[in-house]
């Protein structure tokens, strides 16, 4: 990791495409913008908050906020970052060697940040897994409801139907459950 690239993670860590796009003079309605990549009209152009960058719903294109700078100059990916240092007056000087101790603190947070990531992605995953298991719970147990059945006025409950038509509440419940930690 050279100190270009800790310079190019700092400026997606702090500056969103919405700061971008007024720094540039887009006009930005609830977040979008029209595409000044390919020329748009509508406003198909969504510029996200934080550090998701951006993506252009017509003309499929999207990345980074340096990504963004990039193609809307047709410039370098060294010369976008010394875009961001001057536009945004981060002060930093781009071509002098970083500091050893700053350098591996760099690394440390970007290695923290790959981390929190994937630890994120493996939550994100253990409540799809929660929820899918869940609902295909559900499923069966309506199933088993609708098999067993009484067919006749005369039938009586099933064990069956009694133990399916009694869990059902209880999953549903789970499931909604799982809905409300999927939101947080």
């Amino acid at each position: 990791m050279n100190q270009l690239t800790i310079v190019a993670q700092r400026i997606k860590d702090t500056i969103s495409a919405q700061d971008v796009g007024a720094a540039l003079g887009l006009e930005i309605r609830h977040g979008r913008c029209r595409c000044p990549l390919h020329g748009g009209g509508d406003f198909n152009c969504v510029l996200y908050k934080g550090n998701r960058g951006f993506y252009c719903h017509v003309c499929k294109r999207g990345g980074d906020v340096i990504q963004f700078v990039r193609e809307y100059h047709d410039m370098s990916f060294k010369d976008a970052v010394a875009w961001f240092n001057d536009t945004f007056g981060l002060g930093i000087d781009i071509d002098s060697p970083m500091d050893p101790k700053r350098l591996e603190e760099a690394k440390e947070a970007q290695r923290k940040r790959v981390e929190k990531s994937r630890l994120i992605e493996m939550r994100k995953d253990a409540r799809t897994n929660r929820e899918n298991t869940a609902m295909g719970m559900l499923v069966r147990l309506e199933d088993m409801m609708e098999r067993h059945a009484p067919r006749t006025p005369e039938d009586g409950f099933s064990q069956k139907f009694r133990m399916a038509s009694g869990m059902i509440p209880t999953v549903k419940g789970m499931i909604e459950e799982i809905k409300i930690d999927n939101e947080i």
